[in-house]
């Protein structure tokens, strides 16, 4: 009689078995290739990948991608996503960038955090992990994301805005009382292609300072916002809420009234 040892496959090999299978199935259907020896490992090495990443970013080859993908139908997060995972190289372009498909128009169209930060700090936290660095890093991004005129495309007559915060709501709709366009037009659509690859190329700018050991964070929370965060945040008299954006770019001040 034959050992019921040898005819049976252990749990622990069959997930490890079947873990192979479903990332080949994965990786087959968005384009990527494995070798058979990674697709019988699970196709991905062991975490954290932070050793993977040893050379500079091509800044502007990720912006670009980040507007290619966009127009391709992969919207802000995934497309911010897709082109810095790409830029990376392995292991991180073998994460497929449907991961962040759920970030498009604020997350599923509720104008929530900007896809494109969103994307972005997707690959920061995959690339640095549970660690400060990716807070630090994702801070940085959002603070530059709220205070500079947007899209950053030179020569161009296209308008620009400043978000005040890295929602998606007051982004867009800072750019159109700017522009004069409407929320679904093209051109609309044409401004978030480009704020996706300018959003990307700024979190490969922080990376690459990151690599180079010269990341110094400049971002600092406005003084309006300190003053709120004196009464309502963590510790205060009230501790009411949470957050580090100015408050003022969507509440009035109830002081004054």
């Amino acid at each position: 009689m034959t050992d019921k040892k040898n005819e049976k496959m252990s749990r622990r090999n069959f997930l490890a078995s079947a873990g192979g299978v479903a990332v080949g199935a994965i990786v087959a259907g968005t384009g990527l290739s494995l070798s058979s020896s990674e697709a019988e490992a699970g196709g991905l090495p062991e975490y954290p990948w932070t050793n993977y990443f040893d050379k500079k970013l091509d800044v502007e080859k990720v912006r670009e991608k980040g507007t290619k993908y966009y127009h391709e139908g992969n919207h802000c997060g995934e497309a911010t996503f897709r082109a810095l995972t790409e830029e990376l190289g392995h292991p991180f372009d073998k994460v497929p960038s449907q991961t962040m498909w759920f970030g498009a128009g604020g997350g599923a169209g509720w104008a929530t955090l900007c896809g494109t930060v969103n994307g972005s700090g997707a690959a920061f936290s995959l690339l640095y992990g549970r660690t400060g660095d990716t807070m630090k890093l994702t801070q940085e991004l959002f603070g530059w994301y709220s205070e500079t005129p947007l899209p950053r495309k030179e020569n161009s007559s296209q308008a620009k805005s400043v978000a005040g915060n890295p929602l998606c709501h007051a982004s867009v709709t800072n750019w159109c009382e700017a522009s004069g366009k409407k929320s679904f037009s093209q051109e609309r659509a044409d401004r978030c292609g480009r704020l996706a690859g300018d959003v990307a190329a700024k979190a490969a700018e922080l990376l690459n300072a990151k690599l180079a050991g010269n990341f110094v964070p400049a971002y600092e929370i406005p003084e309006e916002a300190k003053e709120c965060m004196n009464c309502h945040t963590k510790d205060s008299m009230l501790e009411n809420t949470r957050g580090k954006m100015n408050c003022t770019t969507c509440h009035d001040d109830p002081h004054d009234s």
